[in-house]
């Protein structure tokens, strides 16, 4: 999800597909520009290829936007808004995360074989073919990169229970996550631990959450912080965030949200600051949810305005379902008024349909009123439509006795 607080632009890109790497069935990568539902996205296929990544960025310098794809062991690059393919960068591993810096001057890419590889971008967003630098260290997959706003420093997690941070090709810190409950007694069998989520939570990359869960049981939510002193990052907090693992994970713009997916499909909305969930959306999806973007920044984005709604983060699931997901509990005056100011034609023409339809039901009923108690003073008019209309008298046929 990309913002500009600039102009308010907002561009929601994902991927996926409905089969395999090996079928091709309907695998697409989708891109919105704008909050408006009645906006038809552009779709691109993605042939025989499963995205499995996705970022925007805009180059500062040259103000030009483009889309970063993971797909297989390649990534493509588009630019936007046309989606149009303008390099495919062969990585030489399958790719399982990606992300560029602020300057959009590198990129870096998370890989299955535990490696982060980080390329050099050049003039409009081309890609160098060769890595500047690799990162080895993961002794298992890679499951997300993020870098430092303010520097190129990057942390990863994988699925070896730690997340590394890295400064060029060395790695400076190994932060190596538990999901040991203190309130429960030891399990039988170590489960694997798996580091599925992690970001920085500030500009020069002193501060870092991770998000840690096993196959099954509670997911933990850490926030590690850079001790001067020791020059190390230490653990300053740690709490079990979901009765469920969590298989995605977002920090806001300004970092003051994590949003985090569950595999039983429920989002939930940390806040940073009070360390708890502030909201919770139980089972949003039927399957695990696969993909999740917190919001850009607090500013209004494109279409906002409109609606009044203000977006706090957005998901996907293998599903095929999207959700777009809020904390606001009323709509803004002004948006309240547009949205009351009348219903749309398709509503009146359904009231009115309504209307003859009980008119065509009760006229035959009011004729008889009238003919029937039309010369009765008004007391005498309810209780003749009540014992000669609405229940009939027993000397009319067919009450008393069947009519022959």
């Amino acid at each position: 999800w990309y913002g500009d607080p600039a102009d308010g632009t907002s561009i929601v890109a994902c991927c996926g597909g409905g089969g395999s790497a090996a079928t091709g069935v309907k695998n697409l990568l989708m891109v919105r520009i704008g909050l408006q539902e009645e906006i038809e996205p552009i779709i691109v296929n993605t042939g025989d290829q499963v995205g499995v990544g996705v970022t925007i960025a805009k180059n500062p310098i040259t103000n030009k936007l483009s889309l970063f794809c993971a797909l297989g062991s390649k990534i493509h690059v588009y630019s936007l808004p046309e989606a149009r393919l303008e390099q495919e960068l062969s990585i030489g591993d399958n790719v399982n995360a990606v992300a560029v810096n602020a300057m959009v001057d590198k990129l870096s890419v998370g890989c299955e074989s535990g490696t982060v590889k980080v390329y050099e971008i050049v003039a409009d967003c081309r890609v160098r073919e060769l890595a500047s630098y690799v990162c080895e260290g993961h002794s298992k997959a890679v499951s997300a990169v993020a870098f430092a706003p303010r520097t190129n420093i990057i942390v990863s997690s994988g699925k070896d229970g730690t997340a590394r941070v890295w400064r060029e090709d060395e790695c400076i810190a190994v932060l190596t996550c538990s999901i040991k409950d203190p309130k429960q007694p030891p399990p039988k069998r170590a489960q694997q631990v798996l580091v599925r989520g992690c970001g920085f939570g500030d500009l020069d990359g002193k501060l870092i959450f991770t998000v840690a869960s096993g196959r099954k049981g509670k997911a933990f939510l850490s926030k590690w912080g850079f001790d001067e002193t020791s020059n190390q990052y230490q653990c300053i907090e740690r709490t079990d965030c979901s009765p469920y693992p969590i298989s995605a994970m977002s920090i806001s713009g300004d970092a003051s949200t994590v949003a985090l997916g569950a595999v039983n499909g429920t989002i939930t909305l940390w806040n940073v600051e009070k360390w708890r969930a502030v909201k919770s959306f139980p089972e949003v999806h039927d399957l695990p949810v696969t993909c999740i973007a917190a919001r850009p920044f607090d500013v209004p984005l494109e279409g906002e305005d409109e609606s009044g709604v203000k977006y706090n983060a957005l998901s996907a699931s293998a599903d095929s379902q999207m959700a777009w997901l809020t904390i606001q509990r009323k709509l803004p005056k002004g948006a309240a008024q547009r949205a009351s100011s009348g219903p749309p034609l398709a509503e009146y023409i359904n009231l009115l349909l309504k209307l003859a339809i009980l008119f065509w039901t009760f006229s035959p009923l009011a004729k008889e009123m009238a003919e029937t108690c039309g010369g009765a003073d008004v007391p005498g008019i309810f209780q003749c439509i009540r014992d000669d209309v609405l229940v009939a008298p027993m000397s009319r046929p067919g009450i008393a006795v069947p009519p022959h």
